[in-house]
């Protein structure tokens, strides 16, 4: 029985939040500077959609549009599927196949930390189900620090005889 691993801990790449009422220029701007295929769009405290390069693509410059003219709600998917970050990725990879998608948004309280790819998921199942249980301290996990709140790389410490994850200055100020 392979262990529970739950959707937060394979998150590899951060949510990059933009407006709808961005333009699509600005948006693939901030895709290309963060290195991501996806954004998350909020208003407000809602998320309201998700634009991709493929969006960006398809719907933009495929049809000769003006992305300094076209406004990320314009082409955004709406109310896109997401997963909160303390489910199983088993559940992952079955929302996943029973929607037909590619990526997940991975929340935490509602709150976008991240996206998950099916990629991601089946490296996870494949890193787990091996027999050497070796953990590397290469592995980058990305969320919200446990003690300051800040989105980033994360670190394991045993804090007070807990678990936590934490970021890099705390991990620092801490002396861990």
């Amino acid at each position: 029985m392979a262990p529970r691993i739950a959707v937060g801990q394979v998150v590899k790449r951060k949510a990059v939040i933009v407006k709808p009422d961005d333009t699509v220029h600005r948006v693939a701007r901030i895709l290309s500077k963060n290195k991501v295929g996806s954004a998350v769009v909020v208003k407000g405290d809602e998320i309201v959609g998700i634009i991709t390069d493929r969006d960006i693509l398809d719907k933009v410059v495929a049809r000769g549009r003006d992305p300094k003219e076209v406004k990320v709600e314009e082409v955004m998917t709406k109310k896109p599927i997401t997963i909160e970050d303390d489910y199983d990725i088993s559940d992952a990879i079955d929302r996943m196949m029973e929607k037909g998608i590619r990526r997940l948004l991975v929340t935490r309280l509602g709150k976008p930390i991240g996206f998950v790819t099916a990629a991601d998921l089946l490296a996870a199942l494949n890193t787990y189900s091996s027999e050497e249980e070796e953990v590397s301290e290469e592995t980058e996990v990305y969320g919200i620090c446990e003690l300051c709140g800040q989105y980033g790389p994360l670190y394991k410490v045993y804090i007070e005889g807990g678990e936590k994850w934490i970021c890099e200055s705390c991990k620092d100020s801490l002396n861990l």
